[in-house]
């Protein structure tokens, strides 16, 4: 294990609230959350995120990340993920999720632009009021701490009261999570640190093609797709008459599922043979997810209505 990561599991402990506090809006809470700031984030995290940044800011999509700043934001548990929040004059405009490996190394796990920035504090602020967390005169009782954690495709917020089991909330959507989310990502098939790193191909979201899956639920009767490989993958996103839905039968709300595929980037790196596939999600493809972990989490089916 690298010495920043080390660095970085003695310095973001989980800080309970020794006592009520008033949090009067989600910046605040925010705030509270993300408190444990480390002295010096790990110049190898800080090149990598600078080389991903620079690549994508070469996309019409992510030209506002050319020339932005990035600050980094320390993830449990044991911190072995950072938030990236790519800023431009003083307001986010995109964001990259970078998980440690067993080498010591990093991996990029997901990015995208501020359409789809996890970690929520507005969300997450209204659910801990609806869930009476956050009481009627906006205080949090003593005892109680909160994490922003990152498993597999997954942005948490980890509520923990005592005496009372931990409360998982979706870093995106803000919904409850059933489950212990607790998952180490895995380096395979993920863009990882490396020499030469270059975004070497993109396919853009076509406008016409259907982007909600909510909006016609007739795609639950179309036959699960079988694709072998990232290959396969990337033929069925440039097909005509393919709109893509990507789904985890029985673990939907683990993975925010489910949500179109839009469009691809491929990665490529010169110390590497091959290439690594990012999925595009939602109808301006904000969220960009590594295939294969798409591929080994859930499923594909065709939304295109007239195929199906």
């Amino acid at each position: 294990m690298s010495a920043g990561t080390n660095a970085a599991e003695a310095a973001a402990k989980t800080s309970s609230v020794k006592q009520s506090v008033s949090i009067n809006t989600a910046d605040a809470l925010k705030n509270m959350v993300f408190s444990q700031k480390l002295a010096a984030t790990p110049s190898s995290l800080q090149s990598f995120t600078q080389d991903v940044a620079d690549e994508l800011s070469h996309q019409d999509s992510f030209e506002k990340w050319k020339n932005a700043s990035i600050s980094y934001d320390p993830l449990g548990p044991g911190t072995h993920s950072w938030l990236a929040t790519v800023s431009q004059n003083g307001k986010p405009i995109g964001y990259m999720i970078l998980t440690s490996t067993d080498d010591g190394s990093y991996m990029l796990s997901e990015y995208g632009r501020d359409e789809a920035m996890p970690y929520n504090s507005q969300a997450l602020y209204n659910r801990l009021k609806q869930q009476g967390i956050l009481n009627a005169s906006f205080k949090l009782s003593a005892g109680v701490s909160i994490e922003a954690q990152y498993s597999a495709l997954l942005p948490v917020w980890k509520v923990m009261q005592p005496g009372k089991r931990a409360i998982y909330i979706h870093g995106i959507s803000a919904e409850e999570l059933p489950f212990d989310a607790t998952e180490k990502d895995s380096a395979s098939g993920a863009l990882t640190a490396q020499r030469g790193i270059q975004l070497t191909a993109a396919t853009v979201p076509e406008p016409q093609r259907a982007s909600d899956p909510y909006d016609n639920l007739l795609w639950l009767t179309s036959p699960k797709l079988s694709f072998k490989g990232t290959g396969d993958l990337i033929q069925a996103v440039k097909a005509e008459h393919m709109s893509l839905v990507f789904t985890s039968p029985g673990h939907n709300a683990n993975y925010g599922a489910p949500f179109a595929i839009t469009g691809l980037h491929t990665w490529s790196a010169a110390d590497k043979e091959g290439n690594v596939l990012y999925a595009a999600s939602g109808k301006n493809g904000s969220r960009y997810l590594p295939a294969s972990s798409l591929l080994s989490h859930g499923e594909f089916r065709n939304m295109n209505l007239s195929h199906l």
